[in-house]
């Protein structure tokens, strides 16, 4: 796999100058899927209230409970670089190296798993992430782009109910 950026320039509702990006880097197909690290960037005010969510990310299993197939990951706790930049990292728990599998049945879900990480762009989960455990408010309509680093770029705009069906209520701005 080459090196992927995804930027999404304004997913929050209300806020049009807080957005991220993920990078997934080059790697060989064989390979368990590598962290990807989202940067996020914003007015210091409204990175005060998303970094706060973010935090609960770390604690994704313990605040969501038994989870699906599609719940193979978890997140680093974000690091504020700045008070307008903080990194997280996405982190693939499908493949566990040095872990045998012992029932087909527990290798199928495996595999499943491992496809929902690789083939689900990661910013579509970080998003979801977003509303199901740090309660934010996504925009209606939200632009994606994916960058390989050489031409084409492909730039979408997808409705918010294409990534999750429900939304949050927290907003990244006080009123």
């Amino acid at each position: 796999m080459e090196e992927l950026v995804i930027k999404v320039p304004a997913p929050f509702s209300g806020v049009d100058d807080v957005g991220f990006s993920a990078r997934y880097p080059a790697q060989p197909n064989s390979e368990r899927l590598r962290d990807v690290p989202f940067i996020v960037e914003g007015p210091p005010r409204p990175m005060h209230i998303l970094v706060e969510r973010l935090a609960l990310f770390a604690e994704k299993d313990r605040l969501l409970g038994p989870t699906g197939d599609d719940d193979a990951y978890l997140w680093t706790q974000p690091v504020q670089l700045t008070d307008e930049v903080c990194v997280i990292a996405f982190r693939d728990r499908s493949l566990v190296p040095g872990v045998q599998l012992l029932d087909s049945e527990t290798q199928e879900r495996t595999h499943r798993s491992y496809i929902w990480n690789l083939v689900r762009p990661l910013a579509f989960t970080f998003l979801r992430d977003c509303v199901r455990i740090g309660g934010l408010r996504l925009a209606d309509r939200i632009a994606v782009v994916m960058d390989t680093g050489r031409p084409p770029l492909i730039d979408l705009e997808l409705q918010r109910t294409s990534i999750t069906p429900e939304n949050g209520s927290l907003l990244l701005f006080a009123s």
